[in-house]
């Protein structure tokens, strides 16, 4: 009995820390503006987030402009599970967990997040940051 009584203490804790801090999906950084993928976004600045609604199944898709040529990283935060690509005129890429991204002002980028059936997963969290990185000589870009 105190055995069984031990592995379930043991067994709840476990539960518990994984629930509270291993597990949890990522949110969004205070100190960053956060978008919803609902809206177009505009010019944004230089760091920003872009929150996917992806609790029900099918694609979510966010429309971004940016004001300028400009290299960037793209990440997705939290569970890399989901699907993330950028989607231009002419291609798309999928983006696993990060990448580097040489996206051209005025166009308007497609950004899209699918929870591949997962029901588990309700929000995406990504974020984008601009890097000082000069866009004529960086390669690929996009």
């Amino acid at each position: 009995m105190k055995r069984t009584f031990i592995y379930l203490c043991v067994l709840f804790l476990t539960i518990g820390f994984l629930q509270n801090y291993g597990c949890k999906p990522a949110s969004p950084s205070p100190q960053f503006p956060g978008y919803s993928s609902n809206d177009p976004i505009v010019n944004p600045p230089d760091i920003f987030q872009v929150i996917y609604d992806i609790s029900y199944n099918g694609d979510r898709l966010a429309y971004i402009t940016f004001d300028s040529n400009a290299v960037w990283r793209v990440e997705k935060l939290g569970d890399i599970r989901t699907m993330f690509w950028a989607k231009n005129d002419t291609s798309s890429f999928i983006i696993e967990k990060a990448d580097t991204l040489g996206l051209k002002g005025g166009v308007t980028y497609i950004f899209g997040a699918n929870n591949n059936n997962n029901i588990e997963f309700n929000s995406l969290f990504t974020q984008f940051n601009k890097l000082k990185i000069d866009y004529d000589t960086f390669e690929p870009k996009f």
